[in-house]
């Protein structure tokens, strides 16, 4: 029965909906033919013969002549009669023998024998399939992955055990297999042995049983997300190579870009002894001055290798001019980031942050701030049932008074982050038009909100759908890179063969590809930070850049030649 609804839903939907609508007007027009018929009949049968027949005779002898059947237990016995009788066999093969026929077949049966055989779902790969991505679960993140996937020419087939969703997702040209996930002969059908990673996307107790499942059969690599980060050690347990608490990580860069309390309080990543950092610039002695004036790297060591102002990243130069509104992208050591915070003379307990959402992620980035110690204030309209060590007030956030009660005024960053995007786009705006200078990081739930978000007025924008394709897309290709915000990410390559002998100057690496070096790792000695043009690329570098994913895949295939 189910299978017979999702047929029908066929034909309720699209271009089939429309031509429902042609095909009843139609209808309506053969009825109104045969009642025209009906009262014609019954008047010449009176005036040219004076016999006398009701309307649903008169209904009768017009569907029998215009279907061309011809019972013959009414006829016409005058000339006029057979003239008018052949007219309507005439006018029902015309409407109803050639053109009904032909309009069902054209505008329904057709098309539906094409979408049939178009999106009919296949029960298995072919036996030579190999090295592609088996993935149970479709949501944001996994759209977000599967446009990955496709740029880069990566194969993956969807698994899911609901009928109407495969057809769903073959209707969008995707390679789908119907069946249990933990079924063996499905197992077998998706070549889980001769695949590349598999992703489990499921609900934990699910994907618990995916790992079970596939384990029994093959070690094919298995990327797990999880709704409960204590729930990490069990898919461990089960078989999963990689744990992504999704939830987790989004809080922890939500956090990460909301503190404003000097560069310690935001590293975002390392690369052994070197660190990726940000600070804004209000605040601090820099503001309005040029990078050369500011002289950052001659007081602190840091090697600024960055800038971003409100979703726009650049590239310094010496004669940059360091915007109120802009935040500085660091590298170098612990001790040289220290020295930058003496320099800026504040500290987290300095700082306070207002998370607005306190679901998940929203609790998430509650414990990591907790952790550092900065302190934080929740918001939120209703209770979170999942989290009883934070006490958040409770309240509207979106009516000014409720912030501005809570003591908004102090906050140095905010966090806006409910599981609504219009209601995330309203809070930006009303927050920065409330506090100009707050440092503003908020969440995409879907990733066309992220353009809408920094028209808002956010500094930051972390998209739910962006970062985990991201982590994903980094552990299919065992890549390692630090995560910055929507767009941009700090990567490291060995250096290509082609390079090897060159300065930076001559390689042209910026001019090819978009990437700027950010250190060089030799294999034995320190990291050397904002190397200088003129600094050779001796054998056995590694490189450590900065850019765009598309800057990123262009170093690889223009320069690495993978």
């Amino acid at each position: 029965m189910k299978t017979i609804a999702a047929e029908l839903a066929y034909f309720l939907r699209g271009r089939a909906r429309q031509n429902l609508k042609v095909l009843m007007l139609y209808c309506a027009f053969l009825v109104a033919m045969v009642l025209v018929y009906a009262v014609l009949f019954r008047s010449l049968m009176w005036n040219l013969e004076g016999r006398e027949f009701s309307l649903i005779a008169g209904i009768y002898w017009a569907i029998t002549v215009m279907t061309t059947l011809g019972f013959g237990d009414i006829t016409f016995h005058s000339d006029l009669g057979y003239i008018f009788a052949a007219v309507v066999t005439v006018s029902g093969v015309i409407f109803l023998l050639i053109i009904l026929p032909f309009g069902l077949i054209s505008l329904f049966l057709a098309p539906w024998i094409e979408h049939r055989l178009r999106n009919r779902l296949v029960t298995e790969l072919p036996r030579e399939t190999t090295g592609h991505v088996v993935i149970f679960g479709v949501d944001a993140v996994i759209r977000a992955f599967i446009s990955k996937l496709q740029a880069r020419g990566i194969p993956f087939v969807l698994v899911t055990s609901d009928h109407d969703e495969a057809l769903r997702l073959a209707d969008e040209g995707l390679r789908v297999i119907c069946g249990s996930p933990t079924t063996a002969s499905v197992l077998s059908a998706i070549r889980v042995s001769a695949a590349r990673y598999v992703v489990a996307n499921l609900s934990d107790p699910e994907n618990a049983a995916i790992c079970l499942a596939v384990r029994s059969q093959c070690q094919t690599p298995i990327a797990v997300f999880v709704d409960e980060p204590e729930h990490s050690g069990m898919m461990h347990q089960a078989g999963a190579n990689k744990i992504i608490a999704l939830h987790k990580i989004l809080g922890r860069y939500l956090a990460i870009r909301s503190t404003t309390c000097g560069a310690l309080a935001h590293v975002l990543d390392s690369f052994g002894d070197l660190l990726i950092a940000e600070i804004p610039v209000h605040g601090t002695p820099f503001s309005g001055k040029t990078l050369e004036n500011a002289a950052i790297r001659q007081r602190t060591g840091l090697a600024v290798i960055g800038i971003w102002e409100r979703g726009c990243f650049t590239v310094p130069t010496r004669d940059t001019q360091l915007n109120d509104k802009a935040l500085l992208v660091l590298a170098g050591s612990r001790v040289q980031l220290e020295n930058l915070e003496q320099l800026i003379g504040e500290h987290a307990e300095d700082d306070l942050v207002f998370i607005l959402g306190h679901g998940r992620i929203g609790c998430a980035a509650a414990r990591f701030l907790e952790r550092k110690p900065v302190p934080f204030i929740l918001v939120d309209r209703a209770e979170n049932p999942l989290c009883s060590e934070h006490i958040p007030i409770y309240g509207d956030a979106t009516i000014r008074h409720v912030l501005e009660d809570a003591g908004i005024d102090q906050a140095r960053g905010l966090i806006v982050t409910t599981n609504d995007d219009s209601t995330n786009i309203f809070l930006t705006l009303a927050s920065r038009q409330l506090l100009p200078h707050i440092r503003l990081v908020a969440r995409a739930n879907c990733e066309e909100t992220v353009e809408q978000l920094y028209r808002a007025g956010a500094d930051f924008v972390v998209s739910n759908a962006s970062v985990g394709a991201g982590i994903l897309l980094n552990i299919l290709e065992a890549k390692a890179s630090a995560f910055l915000t929507e767009g941009v990410s700090v990567f490291r390559r060995p250096l290509p063969e082609s390079l090897v002998g060159q300065t930076i100057v001559d390689s042209r690496l910026r001019p090819r590809t978009g990437c700027s070096i950010v250190a060089l790792e030799p294999i034995d000695g320190d990291i050397l930070v904002s190397p200088p043009p003129d600094s050779r690329l001796e054998n056995g570098i590694t490189l450590i850049l900065i850019g765009t994913p598309a800057q990123e895949e262009l170093f690889d295939t223009a320069i690495s030649g993978h």
